[in-house]
């Protein structure tokens, strides 16, 4: 992966002009994604459009440099991303386009030059990318179609503006940075503002599975794919041929995902989708396959035992990062930095540290589990539902609520809780079972108690703001008429997984250190065979993941398969207040600073610091993503706001093309 960035300009100039008006911002913007991609930064000024890349050589290293511009159209791309199915993509293409390099990107550009936006169909990837066609003077922009890879952009006054990441739009100066309140509401409540909005005023970012176009100084936005969860396999679908189609397109897309001109490794959780993952890897590698993990020094998060386990039971080459409470809290505002948008977990930190880690053992690609919950039904939330709305069938009924602390064993507060704990906390919207977003109000209404501690200027100014309206609303029409799982998965997809997990977790904390991470159960054909499949080879009464599950126990140890689910997690408490606090914590948290962002009242953070000071280890899951929410607000005011943001300059100096001569 990489990263992209480019803007308009009038058409028309001398090239001189060109380069004396809007070289030194493509250099600036470029430069700003320069930890995507530090093997060669290069930019080339066309005729009304300023294209820029950052690369991170993975395929064909010596022949993939961008941007690339096919000499006989002139139409030119920059990427960011893979193109997994290249090689078979090249052998349909060779017939019409001469190819002078061996890398995924020239085959995106002959596919776009062969068949414009319905090449999209056709690539097996995660990508964003930019196509200019000279020809017919529009720019296209595209993302992947679960949003793996970023792509954000600005509509100024002097045209459009894209990048991979929003900081580079402010190094070109091409926007001046200000948080969007409302974007950072919806972020409180839902983890991820809600596409097209950032925490960024005037920052916009294209959603997944979407292409758009820049026509006549008009954008337009369009879905090019989605997921069908109400196209359940007619009939008794046969649980063995099912297993078989499992294996071939799990087993093809790691083979497709381990392409790549350089060693790819894997990260390993010790659960069981990462094992699997690793095992079908190692396996097609002749066991050859390093694979890596995080451990905590606080043993509530730990999972080395089981990580180990893994490693030593499918034979890869194990490293191990342990992570110790004061270095998470020292590591924030970096992560935050890149993250670009508020936190409710520290989860992403710990995968900063581990990509660096990565790194620094000369490993540029990794393979990760990421993706099976959200197609098998491995979340909790999903038997949660299950659970609320066989108890909204009889709300009187209070043995139904009780099932509910089967699936939390571990939360002191439910198993010790009467009746009227679970009914106080579970038994929300259940006079509504049929709405659309009823699987995840427990979580929104839990996220949401953020907003307690907000000041009276903030919520004043929100107020009209409602995150859960704006999520149901973008939802397409056909999903509200779906069955009560087939909604949530869809919620999930489109929620956390794609707003939070693969960007704040994923993508930017693995590409802060040029690492690129690829999910082999995110390839569209996983995913439409999961959505096919009829719910009881998913959850199969209160047990996740069934199918999946049944196709482990070939490559796996009993001890693996049959592990309850250990939900990812990563201490915050003790290193955000407390005698082990970060240094930086006593001036973001300190009154003054709390009253220059205006976001949070000074008063209540500072009683809910006191309270969580007390006993960290104690603290509750509303106050840590409280007290985790205004961290990362302060911190992201004072690294955009304030100063630039830190920028890693490594590498190769930017280059700008000769062909920025050619019209």
């Amino acid at each position: 992966m990489c990263g992209i960035a480019g803007f308009t300009f009038p058409a028309g100039l001398h090239p001189d002009e060109r380069r004396a008006r809007f070289g030194e911002p493509l250099r600036r913007m470029t430069e700003a994604l320069a930890h995507r991609g530090p093997d060669g930064r290069r930019g080339v000024l066309l005729d009304g459009i300023a294209l820029g890349h950052a690369r991170l050589a993975i395929v064909d290293l010596a022949g993939g440099s961008q941007p690339m511009r096919d000499p006989d159209t002139g139409v030119t791309v920059v990427f960011n991303g893979e193109i997994f199915n290249h090689v078979e993509l090249r052998t349909q293409l060779e017939g019409t386009h001469r190819f002078r390099t061996r890398s995924d990107t020239e085959v995106l550009l002959a596919a776009w030059i062969a068949r414009g936006p319905r090449a999209l169909d056709e690539l097996n990837g995660q990508f964003a990318f930019a196509a200019w066609d000279p020809r017919s003077r529009e720019l296209w922009l595209a993302r992947d179609r679960v949003g793996i890879l970023p792509l954000f952009y600005a509509e100024t006054e002097h045209g459009l503006v894209f990048a991979s990441e929003a900081k580079a739009l402010f190094a070109g100066g091409c926007v001046r940075p200000a948080l969007d309140l409302g974007g950072l509401k919806e972020t409180f409540q839902l983890w991820s503002p809600v596409p097209p909005r950032t925490c960024f005023e005037g920052v916009r970012q294209l959603p997944p599975r979407s292409v758009a176009c820049l026509r006549d100084g008009r954008l337009g936005v369009r879905r090019y794919w989605d997921l069908d969860l109400s196209a359940v396999a007619p009939g008794e679908l046969d649980e063995e041929r099912a297993l078989g189609e499992l294996d071939a397109h799990l087993s093809e897309s790691v083979r497709l995902r381990l392409r790549a001109d350089v060693p790819v490794a894997a990260y390993l959780s010790g659960g069981l989708d990462s094992s699997v993952i690793c095992a079908i890897a190692n396996a097609q590698l002749g066991g050859t396959l390093s694979s890596f993990s995080i451990a905590f020094q606080d043993a509530r998060y730990d999972e080395r035992q089981h990580q180990e386990q893994a490693a030593r039971h499918v034979g890869t080459a194990h490293r191990v990062l342990e992570i110790r409470d004061d270095r998470a809290g020292a590591l924030l505002p970096e992560a935050v930095v890149h993250a670009e948008q508020a936190l409710l977990r520290s989860a992403p930190v710990p995968f900063f540290a581990l990509s660096a880690f990565v790194r620094a053992h000369g490993v540029k690609v990794v393979l990760t589990g990421e993706g099976s919950d959200e197609a098998f039904l491995g979340y909790d939330l999903f038997k949660e539902t299950k659970v609320r709305q066989f108890w909204a069938r009889d709300p009187a009924a209070r043995w139904r609520a009780s099932l509910l602390r089967r699936l939390y064993p571990s939360l002191p507060a439910l198993r010790e809780g009467g009746p009227a704990l679970l009914e106080q906390f579970y038994g929300v919207g259940l006079d509504e079972p049929g709405r659309t977003g009823f699987s995840h109000l427990v979580r929104w209404a839990s996220s949401g108690r953020v907003l307690r501690f907000c000041s009276a200027g903030f919520l004043a100014q929100t107020a009209a703001v409602d995150p859960v309206a704006r999520v149901v609303a973008a939802l397409p029409d056909r999903v509200h008429g779906w069955r009560p799982l087939a909604r949530a998965q869809y919620l999930e997809m489109d929620t956390l997984l794609s707003g939070y997990l693969l960007s704040a977790q994923g993508d930017r904390m693995q590409m802060a250190h040029a690492v690129e991470a690829r999910f082999p159960f995110l390839d569209h054909r996983v995913l439409e065979f999961a959505a096919r499949l009829p719910e009881r080879l998913k959850l199969r009464g209160l047990r996740e993941k069934y199918l999946l599950r049944r196709y482990a126990e070939r490559w796996l140890p009993r001890s693996i398969v049959a592990r309850t689910k250990f939900p990812y997690r990563a201490p915050v408490a003790a290193a955000l207040v407390g005698p082990g606090a970060a240094e930086w914590t006593r001036e973001a948290f300190s009154p003054e600073a709390l009253r220059q962002v205006g976001v949070f009242d000074p008063g209540k953070v500072g009683r809910l610091c006191a309270k969580v000071a007390r006993l960290p280890a104690s603290a509750s899951e509303a106050d840590a993503m409280a007290l985790m929410a205004v961290a990362s607000t302060q911190l992201l005011a004072r690294a955009f706001l304030g100063a630039p943001a830190h920028v890693v300059r490594a590498g190769a100096p930017f280059v700008l093309e000769p062909q920025a001569e050619v019209a």
